[in-house]
């Protein structure tokens, strides 16, 4: 189980991902400090029906404790040639947890560079939330890949995760900078999110969580791209609960926009 609370605005968000046996009554029966308690990857049957504030919530997941050749053999065919070509264009991966990222805190500035622009090229103005992984990182919960090509990083993935799961939780790439080389970038994230995957296992990690998909039926672009590499089709639900009058004022105002139940 994940749990970690930061500033958000002008809230407190103690996040919950994963909860294990403690059972997600119980959970928000506690006292914590914070004002809006958030729980992701609830079952189903403790969830819809039983609380006010849910949200329904797809993803895909990839079975890590299969063997490397069944996990290989379940992506679709042509992502499994673009991971094998990249193979052939003198890349680097690296991977980075909190020592890493402690030692050496310019790794943050490049990610975080890098996940702007790519939002900035496509006329969105959005900042990476550096007080949610400072957050993750004092609990040693966050951890980062990239994919370096001739000493610059192209790709970034950022993940969550605890001793059974793992979560995709950013993908930034340089893919619309003019000197990009769109296709040899493409390559490079199928095969850092494949390494991602290797990695994982390696570290005893069970499960790896796609980060959502937005439809099933629908997919769009990206959803296509995730459902490529073979994982399960999963449902499940995240809660909100308001822990203080501020919070449950914040949760209330969700339910009038429908961002939850």
């Amino acid at each position: 189980m994940i749990d970690t609370s930061y500033r958000k605005k002008f809230l407190t968000v103690n996040q919950i991902w994963y909860p294990d046996a403690l059972s997600i009554s119980k959970l928000l029966q506690q006292k914590r400090n914070a004002d809006i308690l958030f729980v992701h990857g609830v079952p189903i049957e403790e969830t819809k029906g039983k609380f006010r504030g849910w949200q329904e919530y797809h993803t895909c997941m990839n079975d890590l404790t299969l063997s490397e050749e069944k996990m290989f053999a379940e992506i679709n065919k042509n992502v499994r040639y673009e991971c094998r070509r990249s193979e052939r264009d003198g890349i680097e991966i690296r991977f980075y947890k909190k020592a890493e990222i402690v030692a050496d805190r310019k790794i943050l500035d490049i990610f975080a560079e890098i996940y702007e622009k790519m939002y900035q090229s496509k006329g969105i103005d959005t900042k990476l939330n550096l007080t949610a992984i400072e957050k993750y990182l004092e609990t040693d919960s966050i951890c980062f890949s990239a994919v370096w090509y001739q000493n610059e990083p192209i790709v970034f993935h950022s993940y969550i995760y605890d001793v059974h799961d793992t979560r995709l939780l950013h993908s930034a790439s340089c893919f619309r900078e003019e000197s990009a080389d769109q296709n040899l970038i493409g390559r490079a994230n199928k095969k850092l999110h494949w390494e991602d995957m290797k990695y994982f296992k390696e570290n005893g990690i069970l499960r790896y969580d796609w980060g959502g998909i937005s439809d099933f039926e629908n997919p769009n672009g990206i959803d296509e791209f995730k459902l490529k590499f073979g994982g399960e089709k999963i449902t499940y639900y995240n809660v909100f609960a308001g822990n203080t009058p501020l919070g449950k004022l914040a949760v209330t105002a969700m339910k009038k926009m429908k961002r939850v139940n």
